[in-house]
């Protein structure tokens, strides 16, 4: 099946429900299609004279420093939020590392100061003494 059998498919199926709605519902559903279809006949109009107005201002030559100003305006407002997201990520990251090496300066600084003597910690029988000690 391509897109447009499956289309027709789900098009009819619509079509038939839609038959079975009470009358209330399909009045309400076509006076909300037709304030779409007007706001949107509207709005392409706008578009329409719009593209129309830039059209003429750049073949006059009057309009080129505003667009390129408008360019760089959009250009600027897009990488500054990707740029702040960049930095902050960085100085997450920057902040984490400094965390993780604190941590285990100060595990090898109780292991290296404890009275414990270093062989012991390779002992098998120490890991059952630590669980035994902590019941």
């Amino acid at each position: 099946m391509n897109e447009q059998q499956i289309a027709q498919g789900i098009r009819d199926a619509l079509d038939e429900s839609a038959s079975r709605l009470p009358y209330r519902i399909s009045h309400r559903l076509e006076q909300a299609r037709l304030t779409a279809l007007a706001h949107q006949r509207t709005s392409d109009v706008r578009v329409d004279t719009r593209q129309f107005a830039l059209a003429g201002s750049g073949s006059s030559g009057t309009g080129s420093s505003s667009s390129g100003r408008t360019l760089w305006w959009r250009l600027g407002v897009t990488l500054l939020p990707i740029l702040a997201l960049a930095a902050g990520l960085l100085v997450i990251s920057a902040w984490n590392d400094s965390e993780t090496a604190d941590e285990i300066a100060e595990v090898d600084t109780a292991v290296l100061t404890d009275e414990v003597p270093l062989a012991a910690y390779t002992d098998r029988g120490f890991g059952v003494f630590l669980k035994n000690s902590r019941q």
